[in-house]
């Protein structure tokens, strides 16, 4: 299986990872919630009704495949905050009986 992610090819245990991520209920939600702005951890959750917890696993997994974009800053009392982006807006699946599987990403 081969994932063209924005311009690069993954493959082997990578792109068998990002198949399973993408075939995750709670994933596609965070994504599909992320898409068109930053958003907190704590706003996904409340938007998702996903487990705040289950976010913070989620985001972390999503992030360390590429498909998930992480900013920080911090408030005016001090405190680091983080927000997260979907960098996927689009996703195609190529099934053919030859050849490998191809995910388009972009």
């Amino acid at each position: 299986m081969q994932v063209l992610q924005q311009g690069r090819i993954i493959e082997g245990k990578d792109a068998d990872n990002i198949l399973k991520i993408m075939s995750n209920d709670q994933a596609l939600k965070i994504l599909r919630s992320t898409i068109d702005s930053p958003k907190s951890a704590w706003d996904i959750s409340i938007i998702s009704e996903i487990p705040l917890t289950q976010v913070y696993r989620w985001v972390r997994r999503l992030h360390n495949s590429g498909l998930v974009r992480v900013s920080g800053d911090t408030n005016t009392s001090g405190k680091k905050f983080f927000m997260y982006q979907s960098k996927v807006h689009s996703i195609k699946v190529t099934l053919t009986p030859a050849a490998d599987t191809l995910i388009e990403l972009s």
